[in-house]
């Protein structure tokens, strides 16, 4: 398996817009255009695909971890993967699952509540 398939899965099962992808790029201290990311993304066939070099991927591996953990430097920063996650839950007026989560701050602490 090549490093674009993988990019590939790891970017479709984390279903990672555009600019996410980006974004992890630039923690891993890559920064990219966005054409050069899709040619990363094209089918080996297209006339505009790019292999992902090792130190490409590496860079996109750590800047991952970086995205979905929070960086080592700030333990109390919510990761961007959470923050996005709760983004397409607004846009997408998921008012159940946005409850749930409001519920579940909480819990964990009652201080937080809305003020009326």
């Amino acid at each position: 398996m090549t490093n674009n398939n993988i990019f590939k899965k790891i970017c479709i099962a984390n279903h990672l817009r555009h600019f996410e992808i980006r974004d992890i790029f630039e923690l891993g201290g890559f920064e990219l255009s966005s054409s050069r990311i899709k040619a990363f993304m094209a089918g080996s066939q297209n006339k505009n695909y790019e292999k992902l070099s090792d130190e490409l991927m590496e860079g996109f591996l750590n800047g991952f971890i970086i995205y979905s953990r929070g960086p080592l430097d700030e333990p109390n920063a919510l990761p961007l993967t959470i923050e996005n996650a709760i983004i397409r839950l607004i846009d997408d007026s998921n008012h159940d699952a946005i409850r749930e989560i409001r519920s579940l701050i909480d819990d964990v602490n009652p201080d937080s509540g809305e003020a009326d």
